[in-house]
């Protein structure tokens, strides 16, 4: 979940106009054979969103970088400190956001205004930063309020994140504390321009980065993390700011997704049918990751979705997987990214027009078909081929009246013209 030191992020949203229903059997349904498929009006577009988290590859990137960055995606994610990128952003696409990252279980120790940015025990004259990771500068909650440092249950003392050192573990269960973060993170908000908030480290388990002393148990953080959503997700949108909040190992508690979506604008899975280079989701557990997607659509809420973990070793299969399943479910709302993610990916255009049906099932794959084309997964452990219902091109152009997909596979297809 924490992702300070990504080099890069691209995540994708598809341009899509759906409502999900019930499940449907489809094997008996026959798109119309008119529709086009040349990518005009109305086709699908998949959007892309790049996150710069990483200071040395912020650095490297060049203003004519920044330009094609700009005008490649939709929504652009930075740290607080790189809000000069903004001006150079808009300039190049207008209609681009800007978004800011801000942690909220962690407060870093670098985050100071020493030559090294590191705060040390904080001495007098060492000051937290203006611009923060979190929601808070940790020199000023040891000064103000060292209680709403955690304590580690082993320790009895503030202890740092496992894995990443220099963040520590902050009371987000405290009403206090998610006060004062609110209030930092909309002046940060305000007074550099930013549109929207990606708020990480929404915790669901006792142990993601060392047991605190205050929530020992999974239904403990449970409880405080959601205390914290309830009292962020509102004030952050009563203030006009989108945000969405990085939630991990959701699946693992059922219809916890489902809960935690409404007091907040969208949700974040980072971790979508695959966390590793191979899909890692069958039957289902990829049932419960498309029960997400679908959610997202039926509360109107703005949920993003990674596929892979973030390496570009994910497989092709892998990629194809995410997107067509996604496509089966989303709509113009859900955002979706895959593997390391790199702004040197070309953004998919699809040219499969708007959705014609629900998601439904056929020979044991799921599908679903658009004016000039259908998505089909095959959530199975097994190779299934399934019959089409006229002649479609794959991905190379070629013509086919049957497709056979590999377990955990899927494919996007156009409809031959």
């Amino acid at each position: 979940m924490h992702r300070v030191g990504w080099v890069a992020a691209l995540v994708a949203v598809v341009a899509l106009i759906v409502t999900f229903a019930e499940i449907k059997d489809l094997s008996g349904f026959h798109p119309r054979s008119s529709a086009k498929s040349d990518g005009s009006a109305g086709a699908t577009q998949v959007k892309t969103f790049a996150a710069f988290l990483d200071e040395s590859a912020v650095r490297a990137t060049t203003a004519t970088q920044w330009a094609a960055i700009a005008r490649r995606n939709a929504i652009i994610v930075l740290n607080s400190w790189d809000y000069d990128l903004i001006p150079v952003l808009k300039r190049a696409n207008p209609a681009v956001q800007v978004w800011v990252y801000k942690d909220l279980s962690g407060v870093r120790s670098d985050d100071c205004t020493t030559a090294s940015g590191n705060c040390g025990l904080c001495p007098q004259g060492v000051m937290d930063s203006v611009y923060l990771s979190s929601g808070a500068g940790y020199c000023w909650l040891k000064r103000n309020h060292p209680n709403w440092l955690l304590d580690a249950a082993s320790t009895g003392q503030p202890f740092e994140f496992t894995g990443y050192p220099q963040t520590w573990e902050a009371d987000y269960g405290n009403r206090a504390y998610r006060r004062q973060w609110i209030y930092n993170v909309l002046t940060d908000v305000h007074r550099r321009g930013w549109d929207g908030v990606e708020v990480d480290n929404a915790l669901t388990v006792a142990d993601a980065y060392g047991l605190a002393a205050k929530y020992r148990t999974d239904a403990a953080v449970q409880a405080a993390t959601y205390s914290a959503l309830q009292d962020i997700g509102p004030a952050l949108h009563d203030a006009g700011v989108a945000s969405v909040f990085n939630v991990g190992y959701a699946t693992t508690f059922p219809g916890l997704w489902q809960r935690w979506l409404r007091p907040v604008d969208g949700l974040e899975q980072e971790f979508y049918l695959s966390d590793s280079t191979q899909p890692d989701a069958f039957d289902g557990a990829w049932r419960s990751d498309e029960d997400e997607v679908s959610s997202c659509v039926a509360l109107h809420k703005s949920c993003w979705f990674h596929s892979g973990n973030y390496s570009t070793e994910v497989t092709s299969q892998t990629r194809e997987y995410a997107l067509a399943s996604f496509l089966l479910a989303a709509d113009g709302t859900q955002f979706l990214a895959i593997g390391d993610m790199s702004p040197a990916t070309v953004a998919w255009q699809l040219g499969l027009g708007t959705p014609i049906t629900t998601m439904g099932q056929r020979a044991g794959t799921w599908l679903r078909y658009f004016t000039s084309g259908i998505a089909i997964v095959n959530s199975t452990r097994s190779g299934l081929t399934v019959s089409l219902d006229g002649t479609y091109l794959d991905n190379g152009g070629h013509p086919m009246s049957a497709v056979t997909l590999p377990p955990a596979s899927g494919a996007i297809l156009l409809r031959s013209s």
